[in-house]
């Protein structure tokens, strides 16, 4: 398989990736980058007629399912997409490489069946993973050649889960988090054990995909530029924490992981008002991805306390009425060190700060925002 050639994007890509670069910079005054995003590489919210029953069994159909996504977006739409490749296998490929089970749901993404650890003295008899042989782990690789053998575009790492999400998937929420309390020394353990083997994997999975280790992410789908670090993380879990618990179990380890790849970005979605100081003392941080599921008040919050030192990615799936939502956000949105970015799916949207169920035409509900950004980009900025 071959993609089409890119080279009449070239100049677009190029102009696309300066002004994310100046948004990283603070330097992006009355020019907001954006992108309508409906390349999603995940396949919760999907039309299940349109995904292929060998999925996540055949790389050639995983990555002929992101190509026709990404032509049909370059020739529908002049946003500050760039193009990319992800090896997509859910969210628990390191706990499915240390032991725990995986589900493959019909039409839906790979999911985690069981934790491993009910005893925090079970966490010194765990073992690092064979990449090549172990859970999930050798499908991505596979993967990872494929696409790069196959294609030209550059390829991701695949979902990259925090230290934290790794640890709650070994052990369940309820047990880490009570073992925070009664057995710190214990967490601490996992905690550094789920480091260094997330740092390991992506090592390995940018040696296959010929990236270097502080370049070549895209976290949730939007470039990374040149020196702001070549990593991502998500860590959804941050919202359920207190704040002092967040500090001493996961921020010295985030830190670590961020660091290990010359800086990179924390994605997590809703509201974690109580830790955005806690993000502010993570080492290695460039920049913030949530999906704030139309959390304004956090993200005025954000905007002024990120000012000039972290860049905000700001992201939703698409909202239900695209007018009222875009209207609220761009009535106090500053572009500085702002990123926009707007997740079309064909079964649900987000309303009145959750997701509900909803019948979608994804190019047409992708134009309607479009045309309604481009419109208040001009208007208010």
């Amino acid at each position: 398989m071959s993609h089409p050639d890119y080279t009449d994007y070239t100049d677009r890509f190029s102009m696309s990736a300066a002004l994310i670069k100046m948004a990283y910079e603070h330097r992006n005054k009355g020019f907001l980058p954006f992108i309508v995003n409906h390349m999603n590489y995940w396949i919760d919210g999907e039309d299940p007629d349109l995904i292929p029953d060998d999925y996540f069994s055949n790389p050639a159909s995983m990555t002929g399912f992101q190509l026709r996504k990404i032509n049909q977006h370059l020739q529908l739409f002049n946003d500050n997409y760039i193009p990319f490749l992800m090896p997509w296998y859910g969210t628990g490929v390191v706990p499915s490489a240390v032991g725990c089970q995986v589900q493959f749901p019909p039409k839906g993404d790979p999911a985690l069946k069981n934790a491993i650890i009910n005893d925090p003295a079970q966490i010194k008899g765990l073992k690092k993973p064979d990449p090549y042989n172990d859970g999930l782990m050798p499908r991505v690789l596979q993967t990872i050649d494929y696409m790069k053998n196959a294609t030209s575009l550059p390829v991701g790492v695949t979902d990259v889960q925090g230290p934290l999400n790794i640890a709650l998937s070994l052990c369940g929420v309820e047990n880490l988090f009570l073992w925070m309390y009664l057995h710190p020394d214990e967490v601490h353990e996992i905690m550094e054990y789920s480091t260094e083997v997330l740092i390991d994997w992506i090592r390995v999975q940018k040696e296959h995909a010929g990236q270097e280790n502080n370049s070549g992410a895209w976290p949730h789908g939007i470039l990374l530029p040149e020196g702001f670090g070549g990593i991502w993380i998500s860590d959804d879990d941050c919202t359920q924490l207190p704040a002092d618990l967040y500090r001493e179990f996961v921020v010295p380890y985030n830190s670590m992981v961020l660091k290990a790849f010359g800086g990179g970005t924390i994605h997590f979605c809703g509201s974690a008002r109580h830790q955005l100081q806690n993000f502010l003392e993570t080492e290695g941080l460039t920049g913030i991805n949530n999906f704030c599921m139309g959390d304004f008040a956090q993200v005025k919050e954000m905007q002024e306390l990120f000012k000039n030192k972290i860049t905000l990615m700001l992201c939703d799936f698409a909202p239900f009425d695209p007018e009222k939502y875009f209207n609220q956000l761009f009535s106090f949105l500053k572009p500085e060190g702002i990123i926009l970015s707007s997740y079309v799916v064909p079964c649900y949207a987000l309303h009145e700060g959750r997701y509900v169920r909803d019948k979608r035409d994804t190019i047409e509900v992708s134009k309607r925002i479009y045309d309604i950004i481009v419109r208040y980009r001009v208007e208010t900025l």
